[in-house]
């Protein structure tokens, strides 16, 4: 019976993706805490007053982390793209779509109306 190599350079890739997908759902739940209150019809009835600005140190590792989460995909996809085993490709089509939302939430929050 052959042994099989452990193939620690696959793991490492799959646990980046996997870490940047993470890091991708806990960025939009800072996100969602650091953006500007919507004021609502109701709450407009009853004058509650609502935050109109951005949290600014959410708005800083929201921003951070983006560019980070970016930057992780890109890397990870050139290492699999290097690697070149038939096995480990679906990876590929992870970390596109986790750059591609990452380019999109940044295109959202550059042009977020204020």
């Amino acid at each position: 019976m052959v042994q099989r190599r452990i193939d620690w350079l696959g793991r490492l890739l799959a646990g980046m993706t996997l870490g940047g997908w993470v890091l991708y759902v806990l960025l939009l739940v800072l996100f969602h805490y650091g953006r500007p209150e919507q004021e609502f019809g109701y709450l407009k009835y009853l004058e509650v007053d609502v935050r109109t600005t951005w949290l600014s140190l959410p708005t800083y590792w929201f921003h951070v982390g983006i560019w980070g989460a970016l930057g992780l995909a890109v890397t990870a996809f050139t290492l699999v793209h290097l690697k070149g085993r038939r096995h480990s490709q679906f990876l590929k089509v992870y970390l596109v779509m986790l750059a591609s939302a990452a380019i999109l939430t940044l295109l959202l929050f550059y042009f977020y109306p204020s």
